[in-house]
């Protein structure tokens, strides 16, 4: 495959007109007037931006598919539309009910080789100490039974796994996690620095939409502004943290403050996305079957029953779009947030910038955000009608 004329973001700089060059998956080369070999298929991008695919950590569904009860196939296909060339489908039901879902997923999906964006499933809900939107029903100790048995029906196909640090055994379960490869992320907590502190030292590196189901630290000394969990956050190197950027779950002054803070290498932008997201606006069944949402661009997605926050209407291509256009972000600093940063969390050292031998995990997208084309190894998953 050939990409012509297009204005690449070629690792840390734009380079118009370039071509990208794939073959066997792999970007083969990047440059200036390449001419495709006989048989190759050649792209026409001229006028529209080469960007490396987003990589989304944190997704429960997207449109009229949740990752937990349909299909992966069509959630696959949905997530390629709006622009992931590589996803966790999240999941929030109990051990049981995660380990029958993986189980179907790896069953329906010939183990991801039908669903190349697809790279693991990520039990969120199940170790946590509060649900959040989640149920309270999902909630469970953490054993070495419960650890192994989600692990063997996931295949060992578990990227990210959240916890509580403040819950009995989750210094042992992240340890066990790192043994395992797997990345623990900090999630629905109330922990004391210390706690928390344990576990970083233990392994722990990520932090589940960061600020979202965080207490804020209680005043015990009036006049003295307390130091809490967030704060220490904030300046620990060894955490990257997820950002829901719908200018909702984290008000934008939180969002400058940890790019200050963390820097682009050590903030992933995610969608967090429920059932609704990406549809227009209106009332959708939402996170659990029968519990509707109200689904609107500047609110999010809200409980129609008491408007509580339930998930982000968000889908890859918006966070990209928000990154630049919301918070005022350049294109290169966008790419970081929704694919370098992601692809570095999950160690896929293939993954996330345009350069030669890097996987050809690429879409197009015009001068105003909008995707034209998703490409993952090589392969074209999404192609808008127009093109």
């Amino acid at each position: 495959m050939l990409i012509k004329d297009g204005i690449v973001l070629h690792y840390n700089r734009i380079e118009a007109p370039c071509d990208v060059q794939i073959a066997a998956g792999q970007i083969a080369h990047i440059g200036p007037d390449l001419h495709p070999t006989p048989g190759e298929h050649v792209i026409m991008a001229t006028g529209c931006y080469v960007l490396p695919g987003l990589i989304d950590l944190h997704n429960h569904g997207i449109r009229d598919v949740m990752a937990q009860y349909d299909s992966l196939v069509e959630y696959s296909r949905l997530m390629a539309a709006a622009g992931a060339t590589a996803c966790v489908p999240t999941l929030l039901g109990s051990p049981q009910e995660n380990i029958a879902v993986m189980q179907r997923g790896l069953a329906e999906t010939d183990g991801f080789r039908r669903t190349p964006n697809l790279i693991g499933f990520r039990p969120e809900i199940t170790y946590l100490a509060k649900t959040g939107a989640g149920s309270a029903n999902s909630l469970t100790k953490i054993t070495v039974e419960t650890t192994e048995a989600l692990y063997t029906a996931a295949q060992g196909r578990i990227p990210i796994w959240d916890v509580s640090p403040e819950l009995a055994g989750a210094t042992d379960f992240i340890r066990w996690c790192r043994q395992h490869g797997i990345v623990t992320s900090l999630a629905h907590s109330a922990a004391t620095i210390e706690q928390a502190r344990q576990a970083v030292d233990a392994g722990l590196s990520l932090v589940t939409h960061f600020y979202d189901t965080f207490d804020p630290p209680p005043q015990t000394d009036p006049g003295v502004y307390p130091a809490g969990l967030t704060d220490y956050i904030q300046v620990e190197d060894r955490l990257t943290v997820e950002i829901i950027p719908d200018g909702v779950h984290v008000h934008p002054l939180l969002v400058e403050k940890t790019l200050r803070c963390k820097g682009l290498g050590r903030v992933a932008f995610v969608t967090d996305g429920v059932k609704g997201a990406g549809n227009p606006p209106g009332i959708y069944e939402g996170l659990y079957p029968g519990v509707q949402v109200s689904v609107t661009a500047d609110r999010g997605v809200r409980r129609t029953v008491d408007d509580a926050l339930s998930g982000s209407a968000l889908t890859p291509i918006r966070c990209l779009q928000n990154a630049v256009h919301k918070f005022g972000r350049s294109l290169l600093d966008a790419s970081i947030l929704c694919a370098r940063t992601p692809a570095r969390v999950l160690d896929l050292n293939k993954k996330g910038y345009l350069a030669a031998d890097m996987d050809a995990d690429i879409i197009l997208v015009t001068q105003d955000l909008q995707l034209r084309m998703t490409i993952a190894s090589g392969e074209v998953l999404y192609q808008a009608s127009s093109l």
